[in-house]
């Protein structure tokens, strides 16, 4: 795991260095969608028999929105960490509608509230107590530094924080990720 984070964040230094020659003037409007690819912790607690605290890959990290002015959008993301319970892989996700603010050209912060998900992993093929989906409430706040933009695509730097309460049958479960990567967008 160590050798992971050293080389993501070599990649990330990289990327950064030479993404400072390449700056310029962004002119944001219409649609944005955007997606990361990255890494997180994840704690969880509560009265349900399986709590845990572990590093996993963040996915799904998906983002979609309409630039209300150059330096505002309305977006729907959905963040999501996975984790394993009994054997099997899960994820907790959010959907949640926000709102992105352009702080500087390159910087920006995004925050809302919605729903929070504790779901089966897209990528396993779950049956019996395993297919079960929970709900709860989900808050997101995130922060992004673009390190580089060229006409409407750009590459940047994210850092997600994710909180929510999830209720099931087993009782409720409280979910607390902390994630990090790159993202890739399009506006």
């Amino acid at each position: 795991m160590k050798q992971t984070i050293f080389v993501i964040t070599l990649m990330l230094v990289t990327l950064q260095a030479y993404a400072q020659q390449n700056q310029t003037q962004s002119d944001r409007k219409g649609f944005v969608v955007g997606a990361m690819v990255g890494v997180g912790h994840l704690s969880l607690s509560g009265n349900t028999a399986n709590t845990s605290d572990g590093f996993g890959i963040s996915l799904p990290n998906l983002k979609a929105g309409y630039m209300i002015n150059p330096d505002l959008a309305i977006m729907l993301s959905t963040q999501g960490l996975s984790y394993e319970e009994s054997g099997q892989d899960r994820s907790i996700s959010g959907l949640v509608p926000s709102l992105q603010y352009w702080i500087k050209p390159n910087l920006w912060i995004n925050g809302g509230i919605g729903l929070a998900m504790d779901v089966p992993a897209f990528y396993t093929d779950n049956t019996g107590d395993q297919c079960r989906i929970d709900f709860g409430a989900a808050i997101l706040l995130s922060s992004g530094y673009e390190v580089y933009r060229k006409g409407s695509f750009s590459i940047d730097l994210q850092g997600i924080i994710q909180a929510g309460q999830i209720e099931s049958d087993n009782g409720n479960r409280e979910a607390f990720a902390v994630m990090t990567g790159v993202g890739f967008n399009f506006n």
